[in-house]
């Protein structure tokens, strides 16, 4: 498996030329779906199997919604921060207490931060519905300096394959150019190639939204 950073910029310059002739009236994200060959992907083995974190070189859009359990100095610093929302260690048990409510809390997040002090009770009320999800807060000390994580959030996607050999991941926007969201999918080529699966890749598409699929040639 070997893409050109030209032959990249081209399918994503023809996946968005192809989203816009469709009259879509809303600003769409660009993914791109890497399959592999059936054959040669036995996904009942667990190294064929993985569910991984990739912190991509260019920011995505909209940005992350980022989650943080905590008081204090923590809640000031991921306020400061941009963080979506803040809860604090008393709400955590309450909204532990409605299966309508924690799910929800799950569902509208894509991560999560926790101060340290805040995790048990995070596990206890919460671990569940975050767990499951693979959404489970990293832990930081109270007077951790969170910009830094917050911004490498933004740029963070999940790559997840389980049962069938493909995964889809997002890579950009159509606000973002052709020459950022090719940079993030070079990453997701990469990260690949770091797995020891780019032999058995069978083909790479790129698409918006609503816009048709175009393979990288």
């Amino acid at each position: 498996m070997s893409y050109s950073t030209d032959e990249i910029k081209t399918a994503v310059a023809q996946a968005r030329e192809k989203g816009l002739e469709r009259g879509i009236n809303f600003d769409q994200s660009i993914d791109i779906a890497v399959n592999f060959r059936r054959k040669e992907m036995d996904l009942s083995k667990n190294e064929n199997r993985f569910k991984d974190e990739l912190v991509l070189p260019q920011a995505l859009y909209p940005p992350a919604q980022i989650c943080a359990f905590g008081d204090g100095e923590f809640a000031t610093n991921a306020e400061a921060a941009g963080v979506s929302r803040v809860v604090s260690k008393d709400e955590i048990s309450k909204i532990g207490e409605d299966k309508k409510t924690r799910k929800s809390l799950a569902k509208s997040y894509d991560f999560f931060i926790a101060v340290t002090d805040a995790m048990p009770l995070v596990g206890r009320y919460l671990g569940q519905v975050l767990g499951s999800r693979g959404k489970m807060p990293k832990p930081f000390p109270p007077q951790a300096e969170l910009t830094g994580v917050v911004e490498q959030y933004h740029k963070t996607v999940r790559i997840v394959m389980r049962n069938t050999p493909t995964f889809h991941v997002k890579v950009g926007h159509v606000k973002m150019s052709d020459e950022e969201i090719a940079e993030n999918i070079q990453a997701v080529l990469n990260f690949v190639e770091n797995k020891g699966l780019s032999e058995r890749v069978d083909s790479v598409y790129v698409k918006t939204t609503m816009g048709p699929a175009i393979e990288i040639q």
